[in-house]
């Protein structure tokens, strides 16, 4: 074998270790492999038969992480709407037209990122975009103002603006503002179970028309979501958010009044939860504590719990006997909203079982 393949092997077999993901991976080898020099002349036959399998395999790795790479992109149909303007920041969102025949439901999809974090296009979120779109749901994913600059309520109040722009303008989506969800995970789930329970009403003496348009949804979906601070301790997040609240109120006052489930009622919408069961965050108990409360007055809580889950959706796909979340709660959205409309487009594939060994 000539004396540089070893030299050759060696770049081929240290990318792996120095890339980071999948997508950033396959690129590397692509990248470095065209750039190391093979052979002028080979001896053997045997030779070129390894470097042209050494190529073909940095090929397929390459056509692979493309593959990832873009099962993870989406493009808006319509990127960065205003929804409104507060403290001379603009409120945006982005816009996924829906499939079919209108008018559409509306799924109101909000982002996580501890309260400071985050943007509209965060793939935990956003993802469900990828199939409730091609399922005739018109969507819109949201950007809101961020702690610490702006702790609770703000961003509450952002998400309810959001709410009521889109209601007031709903007939220039072809979308139904009857039927209207809110979908979001994280600190957006948190936003969800808030927004959803607060069933904000509109001001009739606003001088702004979306201002005079309610905030209240029918539906509800929160993804690894806090229902209440009492029970989890409050951690460098929360404090971003709620620490102003309770240097004015005392600590149980604020808790009490930046708490989703303290806004139970019995003309709350219904509400599906979705976490797994080994959030690192967000215990079991928050989802079965806000299930309580609910059935207690009345209304509906169903709960898709997730074996072996952490906090995202990102690997869920992975997970061993994973239960088809995606269809289930597109299906449970269908049934609360009175829509019917193709399920299964954009779900992510789940991964192959493990060999028996």
């Amino acid at each position: 074998m000539p004396k540089t393949f070893p030299r050759l092997q060696l770049y081929f077999l240290q990318i792996p270790v120095r890339a980071k993901g999948p997508g950033l991976k396959a690129l590397s080898i692509c990248r470095i492999f065209q750039g190391v020099k093979t052979p002028s002349s080979l001896r053997t036959i045997r030779s070129a038969t390894v470097v042209l399998r050494l190529t073909l395999l940095a090929l397929s790795f390459c056509a692979v992480g493309a593959g990832l790479a873009a099962a993870e992109t989406r493009t808006p149909t319509q990127d960065g709407l205003l929804y409104g303007t507060a403290d001379g920041q603009s409120l945006t969102m982005d816009y996924y037209a829906p499939a079919g025949k209108g008018p559409h439901p509306i799924a109101i999809v909000i982002h996580g990122g501890g309260y400071h974090g985050g943007d509209s296009k965060n793939g935990s979120e956003a993802y469900v975009a990828d199939f409730l779109a091609p399922a005739g749901y018109a969507v819109f994913s949201v950007n809101y103002r961020l702690a610490p600059k702006y702790p609770y309520p703000y961003m509450v109040l952002d998400v309810e603006r959001a709410v009521r722009y889109i209601r007031y303008h709903a007939k220039d989506w072809n979308a139904d503002p009857s039927k209207i969800a809110l979908v979001g995970g994280s600190a957006g789930g948190f936003l969800s179970n808030m927004v959803g329970l607060k069933n904000a009403l509109g001001d009739p003496a606003a001088p702004d028309p979306v201002d005079r348009e309610s905030a209240r949804v029918h539906a509800v979906v929160s993804l690894f979501a806090q229902s209440s601070f009492e029970f989890v301790p409050l951690n460098a997040d929360v404090h971003r958010l709620l620490d102003p609240l309770i240097a004015e109120k005392g600590l149980q006052a604020a808790i009490r009044e930046a708490s989703p489930i303290t806004y139970v009622a019995k003309d709350a919408p219904p509400f599906l939860q979705i976490l797994g069961d080994r959030d690192e965050y967000i215990p079991f108990s928050e989802a079965t504590n806000l299930q309580t409360a609910l059935q207690a007055v009345g209304v509906r809580c169903d709960i898709i719990r997730i074996p072996n889950g952490r906090h995202g959706t990102g690997e869920w796909h992975k997970l061993p006997g994973v239960p088809d979340w995606e269809r289930e709660m597109t299906e449970w959205l269908n049934a609360r909203l009175h829509h019917k409309g193709p399920i299964g487009a954009g779900i992510r594939a789940r991964a192959p079982a493990p060999t028996p060994q």
